[in-house]
């Protein structure tokens, strides 16, 4: 286990609500090590949940004091972006009732005002609402139309978008800029997915949703069942597993705790869609960090302890080389000599859009095309003082291991 692999797994303990941090441990640390687990809890945005924590069962840790006062501004910063972002759900959501067009509000949302006891709780870079695609562009068209703006440089187009992602491009909502993603679908698309399928999937989702008070107003979301495999698939299977931090152990307490799950749906939906692995993985952290709850599996199966250290580690890891040891990761997994050569060049030579977002500049402007080079030598250079690190690889052997196990990676 690596130093920074030591000070995470000590940062979950101080996150659990039945695991005790050891006093001693604590006690031992380093200036330079809070200072790691500082950087982790910012990384991941646990601000909110150590903050509570201090105020509860970790009163007596011997956390220093500047770290302390920092989670106590930021929960005091989450409690302010709440409110700004419950107005603007509500705002939004009533802007597509007028326009009339069904949507849901995704899992963060749900979570902030359903789920936990203080919406502070759950901090969201964004917001989240899926819609079927056409209802999606005329609900982005209808919130410019009300004053939302991209950001400061507008990147990916929306043709592109539509094609290889599944929201289409931020808007900023209000004078708080509040962040909405418009989803049409929960997941990446892949070659050769039948795009009807996907559509009747959307369409599925919304007509399950439940309506619920986020405030005085009332807002649309996914069902509570659907919201939880959302989450475990959010977590355990993007491009790099459990990169959204423990925070969704949290998560998902709260959402069994909070609301109805139908189980035999939720493991029928999750074996349909090769996902009883990565549930399965976090139910076991969430028991092992959150205590158990009753999740009625059909069949259980135990789980490589090897594993389940790979997963806490990989809730930690240090954000501010992902698109490093997503490199590694994936030239790595590619096949052959020319499989590696492609994806090296495809990361090499990306679509403007890409180059643009990176130089800062509007993606018609002349500035991207030196901005290639220039984008090339920073990231290779980044590669070569990342690359050969002990965390780095650690990182990188436990992503593959992960991915292989979770049938998405080689």
């Amino acid at each position: 286990m690596t130093a920074r692999g030591g000070l995470a797994r000590l940062l979950l303990d101080m996150l659990a609500d039945v695991r005790g941090a050891d006093r001693a441990m604590l006690a031992a640390l380093s200036d330079a090590e809070w200072e790691v687990i500082g950087d982790m809890a910012k990384q991941h945005r646990l601000a909110s949940l150590l903050h509570r924590q201090m105020a509860g069962r970790g009163s007596d840790w011997p956390v220093p004091e500047t770290l302390k006062a920092r989670w106590a501004r930021g929960w005091l910063a989450a409690a302010a972006r709440a409110l700004a972002m419950q107005q603007a759900l509500g705002e939004v959501g009533a802007l597509a009732g007028r326009e009339g067009l069904d949507y849901a509000a995704l899992k963060g949302a749900w979570l902030a005002w359903q789920a936990y006891p203080q919406p502070a709780l759950r901090p969201m870079r964004d917001i989240d609402l899926l819609l079927g695609e056409a209802d999606a562009v005329r609900l982005y068209a209808a919130m410019i139309a009300a004053g939302a703006v991209p950001g400061p440089v507008s990147h990916t187009p929306i043709d592109y978008a539509r094609a290889h992602h599944k929201h289409l491009p931020p808007l900023h909502w209000g004078p708080q800029k509040v962040a909405f993603e418009l989803h049409w679908r929960l997941t990446n698309p892949v070659p050769g997915e039948d795009r009807d399928a996907v559509a009747a999937t959307t369409a599925g989702l919304l007509a399950r949703g439940v309506r619920a008070k986020a405030g005085p107003v009332e807002i649309a979301y996914l069902d509570p069942t659907d919201t939880l495999l959302h989450l475990v698939v959010h977590a355990a299977y993007g491009r790099q597993p459990f990169d959204t931090g423990p925070q969704v152990l949290c998560d998902l307490a709260a959402a069994i705790d909070t609301a109805a799950i139908d189980w035999p749906r939720f493991w029928a939906d999750a074996a349909a869609q090769g996902r009883t692995g990565g549930a399965r993985l976090l139910f076991a952290l969430m028991a092992k960090y959150m205590g158990a709850r009753v999740v009625d599996d059909p069949d259980p199966v135990p789980l490589p302890e090897r594993l389940v250290a790979a997963a806490e580690a990989l809730m930690l890891q240090d954000m501010g080389a992902r698109a490093e040891r997503g490199f590694a990761t994936q030239i790595a997994e590619a096949e052959g000599k020319r499989g590696k050569a492609a994806f090296a060049w495809g990361r090499a030579f990306p679509p403007r859009h890409i180059v643009a977002h990176y130089a800062g500049v509007p993606v018609d402007s002349w500035r991207v095309w030196p901005a290639y080079p220039v984008r090339m030598a920073d990231h290779g250079w980044r590669w070569l003082v990342q690359r050969g690190g002990d965390a780095m690889d650690a990182e990188v052997a436990d992503m593959r291991a992960m991915r292989r196990w979770l049938g998405t990676g080689g």
